[in-house]
């Protein structure tokens, strides 16, 4: 019983340091790769369009002062902002649930490796659990999102 005490405030105060240096990791980021994963076809047949969350997403990010490379110009050396909508529609149709993740990955360095490898330095989501799902919903949760980013990135960058 000691040990799951232990195990349990050991990972509560691991998560917790993380959460708190997430932001500090966005310092010094001026350029990145947009990416916007394919959606479902549940999302597709319901009106989500792909390239409206990609155009939010790079709108949000240049407004803030990121230099955003799209996919035609995609560059290894920098970090990637990665935006995912998954859903899970119930057989009746009465509900619908998304969850809307944006991610920054980035080359990190550890002293175990010879090199460079890519590694999640900040991610957040936001779940939506809705009744019906209409694009404006599902860009309102992006917005949300991004928003998180953002105030991240703005204090990462003022340090």
């Amino acid at each position: 019983m000691k040990r799951s005490g232990f195990f349990f405030v050991f990972f509560i105060l691991s998560t917790t340091v993380f959460a708190f240096n997430q932001s500090i990791e966005l310092k010094g980021i001026r350029t990145v790769n947009v990416v916007v994963a394919n959606l479902s076809d549940n999302l597709v047949k319901d009106g989500i369009e792909r390239e409206t969350l990609a155009t939010t997403l790079e709108l949000a990010l240049r407004k803030a002062g990121l230099t955003v490379l799209t996919e035609g110009q995609y560059d290894g050396t920098v970090p990637t902002i990665s935006l995912q909508v998954s859903d899970i529609k119930e057989p009746n149709g009465r509900f619908y649930a998304t969850d809307v993740v944006l991610a920054c990955l980035d080359n990190v360095y550890n002293n175990r490796m010879a090199g460079p490898f890519d590694a999640i330095i900040w991610s957040k989501d936001v779940l939506q659990l809705l009744g019906v799902i209409d694009l404006s919903r599902v860009v309102e949760g992006e917005k949300m999102v991004i928003d998180m980013f953002l105030n991240d990135y703005a204090q990462a960058s003022s340090q």
